[in-house]
């Protein structure tokens, strides 16, 4: 599998729309329909995306109020990477008490924030919590509090491409009431996000899965120009087949770094990092053959206070089995799961 550098921002629509290809008709069970229904701390769920508003602030410029911002989280409730761009996700619409709206669309600060979430590439069961402003475009009324938000996909255009992820739940829009709290059993609710299976081990702890025999021995900062903006993980690999191959060749996918807060950066998160992990990926290793290489992780916005917890490695383990040819895997799943805060 050949990584590529993520998406450029303002092409994630184009992307989208030219790299699928159409259904020959579009899916009724798709359609517009009712929003689900959600308050404070709810997750939502609509067969991709499983989302929650944990806070509604001011949004400042100096000293003035001059709009609002919401902190919301976001999970891919699917086994494909993708981004909510791709699902063709709508201008995100805040509305006040007062009867009036904001929406992303409105100012190019708010259009800005909102492309953090619409151009992120979430892997599998990946995590990103971000802070989406609100500002509005002319006078605004401080008083005036926020009490609904609307989270909306064209859900009918987007049933019609055949290898995206679809909405399943018939309710694809999300309405969050911002004047309510969602009880304990409530808020946890919602399906469409599961933990990625994989052998569990500890830094320093040699794991196999018959392909690749791997381990994690150190995790420091990444300070390329003498400021952290992420992590750099040193990792060894060693081939355990008879033949020469290359990680490229055995269906390996994005690792994962997941932050104490839940949040996941993919090694594709980045240039840098993308650079990093094909230097693994490409390498030609010899029958029995080890190398250490150091991955990155670049976050789109580095907060230290927020630190790693765990490493996941996948593979795509029906895909390389398939190939009658090649190296099969024999641990079933063949992925890691390796905590950094224990020591083997």
């Amino acid at each position: 599998m050949m990584r590529l550098s993520p998406r450029p921002k303002a092409l994630v629509a184009v992307l989208a729309s030219a790299l699928v290809t159409l259904a020959s008709s579009p899916s009724t069970t798709n359609a517009a329909a009712a929003p689900s229904v959600g308050c404070m701390d709810q997750w939502l769920f609509n067969g991709v995306w499983r989302v929650k508003i944990t806070k509604v602030e001011p949004q400042m410029d100096g000293g003035t109020q001059v709009g609002w911002q919401v902190t919301e989280v976001w999970r891919n409730g699917t086994d494909k990477e993708v981004a909510p761009g791709d699902t063709l996700s709508q201008p995100q619409v805040l509305e006040l008490k007062n009867g009036s709206k904001i929406s992303t669309s409105d100012t190019n600060t708010a259009s800005m924030s909102n492309s953090m979430v619409s151009s992120h590439d979430f892997p599998a069961s990946g995590q990103f919590t971000y802070v989406q402003i609100f500002r509005a475009p002319g006078a605004f009324d401080p008083t005036s509090k926020p009490v609904g938000l609307d989270v909306t996909f064209d859900a009918a255009k987007e049933s019609q491409y055949r290898f995206q992820p679809h909405f399943t739940t018939g309710h694809s829009n999300f309405h969050f009431k911002l004047d309510c709290e969602a009880s304990a059993a409530v808020a946890n609710a919602a399906g469409g996000s599961s933990e990625i299976p994989g052998v569990q081990g500890c830094m320093n702890q040699w794991m196999s899965n018959g392909i690749w025999r791997v381990r994690v021995t150190a995790i420091g900062p990444d300070s390329p120009d003498g400021t952290q903006i992420g992590y750099a993980v040193t990792e060894q690999w060693t081939n355990q087949t008879k033949r020469q191959v290359a990680p490229a060749d055995t269906a390996v996918t994005d690792q994962q770094l997941v932050l104490a807060n839940g949040d996941t950066i993919a090694s594709s998160n980045s240039a840098g990092s993308t650079m990093s992990s094909q230097k693994l990926d490409f390498h030609e290793f010899a029958p029995g053959e080890s190398m250490t290489y150091v991955q990155l992780f670049r976050p789109s916005g580095f907060n230290d206070a927020n630190k790693p917890v765990k490493l996941i490695i996948t593979f795509d383990a029906k895909a390389q089995n398939q190939k009658v040819n090649g190296p099969h895997y024999t641990a079933v799943p063949p992925n890691y799961r390796i905590s950094l805060g224990c020591v083997k």
